[in-house]
C-alpha cells in the first residue's frame, strides 16, 4: 500500500455513482486534450455502456475520506481488445483519477488493488491497454511493471497491449 493511501476504498460502483465516475472519467479527458493527447475526448464516453459496466459489476469508485478520487473497471474478458485468450486475466480499462491527486502515486495504487482483485479471482495477469502513440503513458505503465505484447486496431485506435504478471502476497 502506498503512503498515504492507508484509508483508500475500492468498492463497487453502484448505479448512484454514475455521475461520480462519469465526472472522473471527463476531467480526465480534458486534461488528455489540454495537452494534446490522444485517446480519451471530453463527452466521448458512452453513459450507457458506463451504466452496462456499473451494472456488472465491473466499474469500480475508489474514495479517499468518503471524497471519490478515481474510477477503473476491472472485467474478467476483453475479446473486443485481446482476442480470445485463456481465462486467466483480469483486464483494467478507464483507469483514472481526480487531477487533484495526480503525480502522488494514486494510479500505481489503484492498479496494485485492481492486481490483488484479480488475485483474490484466481487470476495470473493484469493486462490493460492504452492509446500506441502516448509515449509518456506506455512508459508509465511499463515503470509500474508491464511487459508490451503488442499493438493492436480497436475501434478506429491503435493501442499498445500490456501485461504483468500478479504477484500472490501470502502471509506466513
Amino acid at each position: 500500500m502506498t503512503k498515504g493511501f492507508e484509508n483508500l476504498e475500492i468498492r463497487e460502483a453502484r448505479p448512484a455513482d454514475l455521475n461520480t465516475v462519469l465526472s472522473i472519467l471527463e476531467e480526465a479527458a480534458r486534461w488528455h486534450v489540454c495537452r494534446g493527447i490522444e485517446g480519451w475526448s471530453p463527452g466521448s464516453f458512452s453513459r450507457t455502456r458506463i451504466l452496462a459496466r456499473i451494472e456488472r459489476g465491473e466499474m469500480c469508485l475508489a474514495e479517499l475520506e468518503g471524497h471519490p478520487v478515481g474510477t477503473f473497471a476491472l472485467q474478467w474478458s476483453d475479446e473486443e481488445t485481446w482476442g480470445r485468450t485463456p481465462e486467466d486475466a483480469g483486464y483494467v480499462h478507464g483507469l483514472a483519477v481526480r487531477r487533484d491527486f495526480a503525480g502522488r502515486g494514486l494510479g500505481r495504487e489503484l492498479l496494485g488493488r485492481a492486481e490483488s482483485m484479480a488475485a483474490e479471482s484466481g487470476k495470473r495477469y493484469l493486462r490493460l491497454d492504452c492509446v500506441a502513440e502516448n509515449a509518456a503513458l506506455n512508459a508509465y505503465y511499463e515503470r509500474a511493471g508491464f511487459c508490451y505484447r503488442g499493438r493492436v486496431r480497436v475501434m478506429g485506435l491503435d493501442v499498445s497491449l500490456y501485461e504483468r504478471e500478479v504477484r500472490v502476497f501470502r502471509e506466513g
